[in-house]
């Protein structure tokens, strides 16, 4: 059975026949094992509804067995979608199901939305700096990315104005946005900020991208109304998951927008759809009454979280490092200030068993060698504490 000789699928080989844009992305966060991993995203472990979520899942079970173990359809299960369009009319708006359909997590809705909306050639705007995985599946669909300064109220729309006029071929599609607690600044547009991003979008016929993944983790008042509403439902394609609120493991996620446009995008999926059982055991869940009083525990738990990171941020980088205090969401985004860059900091911090992630990763085409974000919700407060003391040891040996 066997042969003689090398193989000739060796990892040289396999890196020959790669899709060529694979070799325009970079490298996705991913969950470290230093001691203290300030680098991922990831919700408090202690805080999960495993219980509820172990008894939703036996509940849609029991209830129809064949439809949550079979296929679903495309557009995923409607009294799920049924329930997330009812939470959007609370804010005003007329949505039903058909103007939702669901996705396996955030970052595969705003691939399915890059599938749909662009191709090689296209433009997309982001933000500089923005969330990493928009700048992959906009790339991994040939976009040109145009990046926009932000500021500390979110991205600047003089500086979106004077992009768009620089534009030198087709003009672009979209604009990514994430107006409450973005990643990675945690910074949170005001409502003028909005009103006015969206009349340049709708004089520059652009299809914006809502990314609102931490929608419900206010920790000082509630967010200006989202994009979505302010537009009425049309010209923005509101991104929302259940990761961060519920479990990153269920993989949900969903977009809303206009029922034509949803058509649009149930017409490019090629994966048969989501999980219906998971989307049955998610609904089960929601529909057990306890789901806003989990969200309000853990704006609580990261409340106390949030405050010890800069509280101990604060008194360990002194004038080497400064920052925005969040308003909620999960980061802290720091400006390295003269003699240290996000490289050297990141290498002295991994010295101390700390994961931070340097910031050139949230900038589509070069930046942010002077910033670094922490990802805090993840670590009890003495913990925190413990690993931001270490960052504070680690920049002054990188300024040294």
């Amino acid at each position: 059975m066997g042969t003689s000789g090398t193989s000739p699928w060796d990892e040289a080989a396999i890196e020959g026949l790669i899709a060529p844009f694979m070799r325009t992305l970079a490298q996705p966060t991913s969950l470290s094992a230093l001691q203290y991993d300030l680098n991922a995203g990831v919700p408090d472990r202690a805080s999960l509804p495993a219980a509820e979520l172990a008894e939703a899942a036996a509940r849609a079970l029991r209830d129809d067995p064949a439809g949550a173990l079979t296929y679903g359809g495309n557009q995923g299960y409607e009294p799920l979608r049924a329930w997330i369009a009812e939470r959007h009319c609370e804010e005003g708006l007329a949505a039903g199901p058909d103007s939702v359909t669901l996705c396996s997590g955030s970052a595969h809705a705003i691939d399915n939305i890059a599938a749909a909306f662009l191709g090689p050639g296209d433009a997309a705007v982001v933000g500089a700096p923005t969330y990493p995985g928009a700048i992959r599946a906009f790339r991994a669909r040939g976009a040109r990315l145009i990046d926009v300064p932000q500021d500390a109220l979110g991205l600047r729309p003089d500086a979106l104005l004077d992009a768009l006029a620089r534009v030198d071929g087709p003009p672009p599609k979209l604009l990514y946005l994430i107006p409450s607690y973005d990643n990675p600044s945690g910074s949170t547009m005001p409502l003028e900020r909005r009103e006015d991003l969206l009349r340049i979008a709708g004089e520059h016929r652009l299809l914006i991208v809502e990314d609102d993944a931490y929608a419900g983790l206010d920790l000082d008042g509630p967010a200006p109304p989202s994009l979505f509403s302010l537009a009425g439902g049309r010209g923005v394609m509101y991104v929302g998951t259940a990761s961060k609120t519920v479990a990153t493991g269920l993989r949900v996620g969903w977009i809303v927008a206009a029922p034509e446009v949803i058509r649009q995008l149930v017409f490019a999926r090629l994966d048969n759809g989501a999980s219906p059982f998971v989307h049955r055991t998610v609904l089960e869940y929601l529909r057990g009454g306890g789901y806003d009083e989990h969200v309000e525990r853990l704006r609580a738990i990261y409340r106390e979280r949030r405050d010890a990171a800069v509280e101990t941020a604060r008194e360990a980088f002194g004038d080497l490092v400064s920052f925005e205090p969040p308003g909620g969401g999960f980061y802290l985004w720091l400006h390295l200030g003269q003699g240290l860059e996000a490289g050297s900091f990141a290498r002295e911090a991994a010295a101390r068993g700390v994961a931070v992630t340097p910031g050139p990763l949230y900038f589509a085409n070069g930046g942010g060698e002077r910033n670094v974000r922490l990802a805090w919700p993840a670590l009890p407060p003495d913990e925190l504490r413990d690993a931001i003391a270490r960052l504070g040891e680690a920049a002054a040996a990188a300024a040294s």
